[in-house]
């Protein structure tokens, strides 16, 4: 079907909310899908699959141990979402031309969006990059696009997040036309969404609902 990016984000908000993140961080995920949408890639697809992969998982499983060089999560994929969001926190990292390197990450394209708005933050140009990808931020946060092979990775062994070094690339805006909603994708992030029409027992928060996303803020 066709969808608005504001029912894209409204959706997406909603279904990461139902799989347990914190309201922070279900608006991060809602803004990220939204991002993702208005470039021409399928949001709604991406984070459906990563909440169904996340569902069910506690908060420390999923978030990053952050520090100047390598980030981890030892024994499972890192969330990007989470990833993405303590990014955007730790964006000064980036400020003395080290490379922030993310281990096993799983669905590296969610990432872009807040990698767009950590380089609009800096005012810095920075380069996301994994296998066969590679894609490029102005200052302003304007993404273009090197590299695409890899671009729908599910997986990445490694994802390096660094400064851009020249801006004779930026020659390639990432964009296309608005994707349609695939109706098993509604269905998916509606069937998540709905959690939160129902009020949460202890019984359900220990059952099910993406039990334990939350980082309890």
């Amino acid at each position: 079907m066709n969808a608005s990016l504001n029912e894209i984000e409204s959706l997406c908000k909603k279904a990461a909310r139902g799989a347990g993140l914190t309201w922070g961080l279900a608006e991060e995920a809602g803004k990220a899908a939204r991002w993702l949408t208005a470039h021409g890639l399928d949001g709604a697809a991406i984070l459906a699959a990563q909440l169904q992969q996340d569902d069910g998982c506690s908060y420390p499983q999923l978030a990053p141990q952050v520090d100047a060089g390598t980030w981890q999560v030892p024994g499972h994929w890192m969330c990007p979402l989470i990833a993405g969001a303590t990014l955007s926190d730790h964006g000064y990292l980036l400020r003395d031309n080290a490379p922030l390197q993310l281990d096993e990450v799983a669905h590296p394209q969610l990432l872009l969006p807040f990698v767009s708005v950590t380089a609009r933050q800096l005012e810095l140009a920075l380069e996301l990059s994994w296998d066969n990808c590679q894609v490029l931020f102005d200052c302003r946060g304007a993404a273009f696009m090197l590299q695409a092979d890899g671009l729908d990775a599910p997986h990445a062994a490694r994802v390096s997040c660094t400064r851009a070094t020249g801006t004779g690339e930026f020659k390639h805006p990432l964009g296309g036309p608005l994707p349609l909603l695939n109706a098993t994708v509604q269905d998916a992030l509606e069937q998540l969404a709905a959690r939160t029409y129902v009020p949460a027992s202890e019984a359900s928060r220990l059952l099910g609902a993406g039990a334990g996303l939350s980082d309890n803020n």
